[in-house]
């Protein structure tokens, strides 16, 4: 599996946070540390083979669970959908 980067997009640049994979690859779920947590973050993907980037925003309702420190999201995507920033 590549490596799955969120993105913040800032004034004018690009701010990734790198996802825990070794977390995802295993329970199929973004885990995140609160402290990266802020709102625009977003998991760029592509879905049923569109030409166009679509961006999964991730937001407090869409948390599943939470422990002391870390925010649990659903990963709804496969493998192959989660588009590469780098050649985005």
């Amino acid at each position: 599996m590549q490596p799955v980067y969120l993105i913040k997009d800032q004034s004018n640049f690009q701010r990734k946070i790198m996802v825990d994979m070794a977390w995802l690859s295993t329970h199929k779920q973004i885990r995140l540390p609160k402290y990266y947590f802020e709102d625009g973050l977003y998991l760029p993907y592509k879905s049923n083979n569109q030409a166009r980037i679509e961006k999964y925003y991730l937001s407090k309702d869409k948390i599943i669970k939470e422990d002391e420190h870390h925010y649990y999201f659903k990963f709804p995507f496969k493998p192959e959908e989660v588009e590469d920033i780098e050649n985005s």
